[in-house]
């Protein structure tokens, strides 16, 4: 949760730095760089985002995957208890 909040925060931030044309720093605090696609392959990488493969979509503009969740692991009391190939993840929620 705080690396999601961390990574809104920069793109706050740095939507503030383009808005006061420092074009450089906006990219350098949110984190993206210069997409060097064309307009045509920018649109088809929408329509195969908008079909659930993003894995695509990414690979047609250039960018490498990027995995926002850490990989699942298997701790032993999963294993012990006969769940050791189920996907369990854990989460905190504020009450």
């Amino acid at each position: 949760m705080l690396g999601m909040l961390k990574r809104l925060e920069d793109a706050f931030a740095g939507a503030a730095f383009a808005e006061a044309g420092e074009r450089l720093e906006a990219m350098e605090m949110a984190g993206v760089r210069e997409c060097g696609a064309s307009v045509s392959d920018i649109f088809a990488a929408v329509a195969f985002a908008e079909a659930d493969c993003p894995d695509t979509a990414l690979e047609m503009l250039g960018c490498a995957p990027r995995r926002l969740t850490p990989p699942v692991q298997v701790c032993g009391f999963l294993e012990s208890v006969g769940l050791g190939g189920v996907n369990v993840a854990y989460g905190l929620a504020e009450a």
